[in-house]
């Protein structure tokens, strides 16, 4: 990893290491594009829970590039979804629902940076992005750090960089919301005597829903709201402050030893206008933040940055057009919109009253309706989420279901076709699509193949859809979403087809075949 100031022009800048920069970095690498990632922090997160919850979608998302093997063998497997702290449980109604991950900010980030330096990512640690002019060809970033400062020339700048976004701040990106009403504390904490070996959530009528859970050995994860108000909401968390809060809400501090991070969240909630300003973008808490509650945040960034990457990657690659960029916003302000006021309601859910709690009552029953569970946990599970592709077919728009495929090479996975962040087309026994799809041979992966046995009939069960209308042919974007399909014994529209394939990659070469 670099981390000096001697680095004068790159494609694309991206201001944060998180695990949405992370992210980011590696889809432009495997788009063959040159990146630097400026980051104010010596180092990546160290010993920090932070954001510990992987959604079913981010889990989907490493397995689509080959790293879900490390995140599963690191991380603890979490079956159900939560609102609001209120259990649901999916799988009992779908067996092959999705899993979640709880994994220490700090493990994840680890995994995500090795990536990263492994495909030629270039970092400057210790440096903070100063100053940001863009013009018609590209942009220019000044950076600062111990050692000085200099200008990158980039075609492209991202602000990945956080709810205190430079980057945002800088570019004088409107940030509308909510004033924050309530503050809570959290923490890494060491207890000599814990409630419990495992921790518990629990809940009491002066600070509402709190919770003290294990989150590596000899670690406890504390979030709990402040009974009192905090006089700056900007001045660092301290031990003492823990401690009180502690007794204040819960009557003891457990024997509350240490902390290896403290931090703290409000319910303030705010979204930026615009997603893009030119050549500048903004990705994860920089275009977004709430409260924690309901695990959103992390995944939400590592969503942003799968549908940004790979289109970057088009435009600077010279085939796709530059409005392609336009349909980062389009896409992403319209979930993260969705996601911040289901974030609202759960946070509301877990603050103290007897009205609350009987909200919570109510609630709780409510999310045990097969249909309402459904639907709640494929929103914040990150699997249900649907791009305005069109209507053509349910599965339009949608990301793709990891089906297991034969193919001339053998035996795969839907998700093992995405390994190199390549669009694919799947044939899966129709006629015509090499000649249709001949002018994009090179910018879309062509695979032959046929389903698993059990895929039979008119319609097919799908995890997470249900039964879905049979299918011959699908076009996949590099984030794993379906950007054109061919219901089954259907002949296929070419206009379509072809208009699918110009509108993502650009157009065609005549002279190309597959």
């Amino acid at each position: 990893m670099y981390s000096n100031l001697s680095i004068s022009d790159a494609q694309v800048v991206i201001a944060g290491a998180g695990p949405t920069g992370l992210v980011l970095a590696s889809e432009l690498r495997l788009g063959g594009v040159d990146v630097v990632v400026v980051e104010r922090r010596a180092s990546g997160t160290v010993g920090e829970s932070r954001a510990p919850g992987i959604n079913a979608r981010s889990v989907e998302v490493f397995r689509q590039r080959g790293l879900a093997d490390e995140f599963l063998g690191r991380g603890k497997t979490l079956p159900g979804v939560l609102f609001s702290g209120l259990p649901m449980a999916p799988q009992r109604i779908d067996p092959d629902w999705p899993a979640a991950l709880i994994l220490p900010q700090h493990e994840t980030e680890r995994i995500l940076a090795a990536r990263a330096a492994e495909l030629g990512v270039r970092f400057v640690w210790s440096t903070a992005v100063a100053g940001v002019h863009q013009d018609g060809e590209g942009v220019d970033v000044t950076i600062e750090g111990a050692m000085g400062s200099a200008v990158i020339r980039a075609r492209y700048l991202v602000g990945c960089d956080g709810g205190r976004s430079a980057v945002r701040k800088l570019c004088r990106i409107p940030f509308p919301g909510d004033e924050p009403v309530s503050d809570w504390v959290v923490a890494d904490v060491a207890l000599d005597a814990p409630p419990d070996e495992n921790g518990i959530f629990g809940r009491n009528e002066r600070i509402g829903t709190y919770q003290i859970s294990r989150t590596e050995p000899g670690w406890f994860r504390l979030s709990l709201m402040r009974a009192t108000p905090v006089g700056d909401r900007s001045a660092p968390v301290t031990l003492d402050e823990v401690r009180q809060t502690m007794r204040d809400g819960l009557g003891t501090d457990y024997g509350l030893r240490e902390a290896r991070w403290m931090s703290r969240f409000s319910d303030g909630f705010r979204q930026v206008t615009d997603y893009r300003q030119g050549r500048v973008f903004l990705a994860g808490d920089a275009a977004h933040t709430h409260s924690p509650i309901g695990g959103q945040g992390l995944n939400l960034g590592i969503q942003d940055a799968m549908n940004l990457g790979w289109k970057l990657a088009g435009v600077l690659g010279g085939a796709a057009p530059e409005a392609l960029l336009d349909t980062y916003h389009e896409e992403r302000h319209p979930i993260a919109a969705t996601v911040l006021e289901l974030t609202k309601a759960q946070t509301a859910l877990i603050k103290p009253g007897s009205q609350n709690d009987a909200l919570r009552s109510v609630v709780a029953d409510i999310l045990t309706v097969p249909e309402v569970c459904l639907r709640l946990s494929g929103v914040l599970s990150g699997l249900n989420l649907r791009y305005p592709l069109g209507d053509t077919h349910p599965l339009l728009g949608r990301r793709m279901p990891n089906l297991t495929l034969t193919t001339g090479r053998g035996t795969t996975e839907t998700f093992g076709l995405l390994r190199r962040a390549h669009p694919v087309l799947i044939n899966l026994g129709t006629d015509r699509l090499t000649d249709i799809a001949a002018p994009w041979a090179g910018r879309v992966d062509y695979v032959d193949a046929r389903l698993e046995p059990g895929y039979t009939g008119s319609h097919w069960r799908m995890p997470v859809f249900g039964d879905v209308p049979a299918f011959d042919a699908v076009f996949v974007r590099p984030d794993g979403y379906i950007a054109w399909i061919n219901p089954a014994a259907e002949p296929i529209d070419a206009n379509e087809l072809t208009a699918a394939l110009t509108r993502w990659l650009g157009p065609g070469n005549p002279q190309q075949s597959i």
